[in-house]
Formats: C-alpha cells, structure tokens, sequence
C-alpha cells in the first residue's frame, strides 16, 4: 500500500517533502508532545511563518531600494541634460595621499 505522501501532486510533493524536512529537526520537541502529531503541525506552522516573515523582509527592502532609485531617476530628469553630460565627462579628481619614504641608513664600520 502507497503512502499517502506519495499520492500527493506532483506539483507540491517537493514542497511538502522541504516542510518535513524542515520539521524533522524539531523531533526532539514534539516528541514530548501529548499529541505529537499536532504538534508537529505546529512546528511546521512556525516554519511555514518564519519563511514568509523573511520573504516580506527582502520585498520591504526591495521595496525601498526601488524606492530610492525612482527617487534618484526623478531628480537626473529635472536637470539639464548639458549638466548630467558635463558630470558624466568630467573626471573626478583623485586625492593621491603623500607617502614618506624611509632612507635606509648605511652601516659604517667603525674601526
């Protein structure tokens, strides 16, 4: 008789095998469990919520790097285009720090 894992669709199968996965390394925990089985449930509801609490991290920070990057694009179209091209030519220039050479001494033989 075939697990009903594997009768699942194909098409969540890899997902549901990542959430067990997952899960299995909590063991330990919902093995003290009354009721293990909701309890792993629960530990892969955490998993589940913390994956998606990460998710909605890096889109808000995406987010805002687009954000800033409208920002940016509507400030370059309120200039000129003779300014954006002279900045674009124009070299920077480059502070070159002065080092100190050190004069090596040369040993005298005292006689």
């Amino acid at each position: 008789m075939k697990s009903w894992r594997e009768k699942v669709d194909p098409i969540i199968k890899n997902h549901l095998e990542a959430q067990i996965k997952e899960t299995l390394q909590h063991k330990d925990a919902y093995n003290q469990s009354k009721d293990k089985g909701k309890a792993q449930l629960w530990v892969a509801v955490a998993n589940l919520s913390k994956q998606i609490i990460n998710l909605e991290l890096k889109i808000k920070y995406i987010e805002n790097v687009l954000k800033d990057m409208i920002l940016k694009l509507n400030e370059l179209k309120e200039q000129k285009p003779e300014k954006i091209i002279k900045e674009i030519e124009e070299p920077k220039k480059i502070i070159k720090k002065k080092t100190k050479k050190k004069i090596k001494k040369k040993k005298t033989k005292h006689i």
